[in-house]
């Protein structure tokens, strides 16, 4: 072991010696004079120079754009900067590393940054941004042929980040868009416009042709370029673009750009020989970033990608002629393109807060599947009949008799959906309405900021309220359907709901003061274990209003009265149960998403009528286990007598 780590330094120190003595100018080693291919398409990348606009930062380093097109010499030559070897430990081969100090390749090694990117709190960004106040934002030029393709050229710009602040945290970030020519020599190119452009976005790329709607241009030829928050992959416009397979897992989000920068053109020549001698950090074959695991490794740099050699082969492999972009707004319940988003950050963290410690993932794992089996197994499923509905029941036989009243009594329940919808669209069209106010430009003659924003806060109240008051009524709705069955009356949709219309005092009562309450209560922190208590301790005093016929404070009470002593054994089952009502479309759409190739659009319409139908079923849950506390609770004698008298 000890020799074979000899033989390894000693091979280090000869390469590193190597290196240096072959990347050291001699006076017989001039400056090559630009030929003039390289003249011709030093013109062409100044000519087409991309426009860049990133997004808004923030001053906390958690949030907006951190990160800039960076000079590799802002990073190479850094005492912050080490070289390291493909051995483990990493073994360290040189502190700050020089273009020539890794001009010999190095395959295997990698440049690593100050800072931990499973951990990265502030430390890039902070480290961005004292480097880049040194130097300006840089973007590299080169113009390559391909062999298989003898009448094209493509221009590549190459955009280096310090750090890749998405999904995939990992220290550095190489970008690229391409331009591409019908035209055999640079000089030719000049004489001509490209045909196609190729913005580089995770493991693909998306064309657009030169003169498409979706690519913006500036000053005649200058390409507008939007690269996401912390991803930078490029992007064509201002818009929230969901990512699956080559597109990345997750979402980029463009919608807040900042203006247009056009940072520096850094001109690389087309030979080897001539962009080694100038930058001989393009003949690196390691990776630049720290090595890790699975994708939170660092990347490789241009000269080892595909296009370097290659271009139009792996254009013509590897760009797609659109992304999928997350629909506006969304229709009824949890959007499932957004909950797609938040889910995929939230695993992404979880895996890379854990991809050191692999038995706390295992632990957590396991926690999750004996918490589920844990709460199965307590329970009972079968014995679940619909009627009577007071009497007892286990959440699970609740679950089993909601789905089964939907089931035989579907043509009421679908009264009830289509009630739920119009309540629910009325509501989501006002959000919009809001929303289309808030982005809409500046008019001089409009109302005052003042004035504006009184508006638009009596707006989100009345959405508030609508929103509220849908699944009140919901409940109550379905309250009173089993109420009615229990008591052998007929039930129809519409007499139902004017029942429950009539009932709109103590309802109103008692969702003001239920929402009320808990809005004060979340307010601070340390009130939140609080709410928690009285929302569940409360959760029962909308069926109450509907089936015992009763005031609004005496329903806030009399729920209170039968969760006391059974806190747990109600608040463990309604969370089940709401949070199954809630996730039911958004599961699905997630599936929908990374299985098929259906429109996101499509999926967000399906699941919301999924929600929809859903919704009742899961208020119907609620109120039989209303039923099941109430009937087994002192005095419940009476009041199943009353049900059936």
């Amino acid at each position: 072991m000890t020799a074979r780590l000899r033989r390894s330094g000693l091979l280090v120190i000869t390469a590193l010696l190597t290196s240096l003595a072959l990347s050291t100018p001699t006076r017989a080693e001039a400056a090559p004079t630009a030929s003039p291919d390289d003249t011709a398409a030093q013109q062409l990348a100044d000519r087409y120079s991309p426009a860049v606009r990133l997004q808004e930062g923030s001053s906390r380093c958690q949030s907006g754009e951190q990160f800039q097109p960076t000079d590799v010499e802002a990073v190479l030559g850094n005492q912050e900067v080490a070289l390291r070897g493909p051995w483990r430990p990493p073994d360290l081969v040189k502190t700050q590393p020089e273009g020539k100090d890794i001009s010999l390749g190095f395959p295997g090694h990698f440049l690593d940054f100050p800072g931990d990117p499973l951990r990265p709190g502030c430390t890039y960004a902070e480290w961005s941004a004292r480097i880049n106040a040194a130097h300006p934002a840089t973007v590299y030029a080169h113009v390559a042929g391909d062999p298989s393709y003898p009448g094209k050229l493509a221009l590549e710009y190459w955009f280096f980040y310090v750090f890749n602040d998405y999904n995939n945290t990992h220290e550095g970030d190489w970008e690229s868009i391409a331009l591409i020519f019908d035209a055999a020599t640079p000089e030719a190119a000049l004489a001509t416009e490209p045909t196609a452009v190729g913005f580089s976005q995770h493991g693909g790329a998306e064309r657009a042709l030169w003169g498409d709607t979706k690519l913006e241009i500036v000053d005649g030829t200058h390409p507008v370029v939007y690269p996401a928050e912390g991803s930078h992959a490029n992007k064509y416009g201002q818009r929230l673009y969901l990512g699956r397979g080559s597109e990345g897992l997750g979402c980029d989000d463009t919608t807040d750009p900042r203006p247009v920068i056009r940072p520096r053109v850094a001109y690389v020549p087309m030979a080897r020989a001539d962009y080694a001698a100038e930058y001989p950090w393009l003949t690196f074959e390691g990776r630049w970033g720290e090595r890790q695991r699975s994708f939170f490794d660092g990347p490789t740099g241009p000269n080892m990608k595909t296009s370097w050699v290659a271009p139009i082969q792996d254009a013509e492999s590897s760009w797609r002629d659109d992304s999928t972009t997350v629909p506006a707004g969304t229709l009824l319940g949890p959007s499932s393109t957004g909950v797609f988003c938040t889910t995929v950050a939230t695993a992404s963290n979880l895996v890379r807060e854990t991809l050191d410690r692999p038995w706390l993932l295992g632990l957590i794992l396991a926690a999750l599947v004996a918490l589920l089996w844990f709460a199965a197994s307590r329970t009972r499923w079968s014995d679940a009949a619909p009627l009577p509905a007071r009497r007892q029941r286990a959440w699970g036989q609740a679950v089993v008799a909601a789905i089964r009243l939907f089931r035989h009594r579907l043509r009421l329940f679908l009264g009830f959906v289509a009630a739920f919808v119009v309540l629910s669209l009325v509501t989501v069209t006002l959000a919009r309405l809001q929303a289309a106010r808030h982005d809409a430009p500046t008019d001089l003659s409009a109302p005052t900021e003042a004035a504006t924003g009184f508006w638009a806060s009596v707006l989100a109240l009345v959405i508030t309220i609508l929103t509220a008051a849908t699944y009140v009524v919901l409940i109550a709705a379905v309250t009173r359907t089993l109420d009615q069955l229990d008591r052998g009356d007929p039930a129809t949709a519409t007499g139902v709901l004017r029942q429950v219309l009539a009932k709109w005092r103590p309802l109103t009562r008692v969702a003001l003061q239920y929402f009320v309450v808990l809005a004060v209560l979340t307010i601070f922190v340390a009130t939140i274990p609080v709410a928690v208590y009285y929302a569940v301790s409360r959760a029962f005093a909308v069926p109450i209003v509907m089936a015992e016929d009763c005031s609004g404070g005496t329903a806030l009470r009399r729920s209170r009265l039968l969760v006391t002593g059974r806190w747990w054994r109600t608040a463990v089952p309604l969370t089940i149960i709401i949070g199954l009502g809630l996730a039911a479309g958004p599961i699905t759409g997630i599936v929908l998403l990374l299985a098929t190739d259906l429109s996101p659009v499509l999926i967000n319409v399906a699941t919301s009528l999924l929600f929809a139908v859903v919704m009742p079923v899961a208020a119907s849950a609620l109120a039989y286990l209303y039923f099941d506390r109430a009937a087994s609770s002192p005095g419940s004698g009476e009041l199943t007598e009353a049900a059936h008298a």
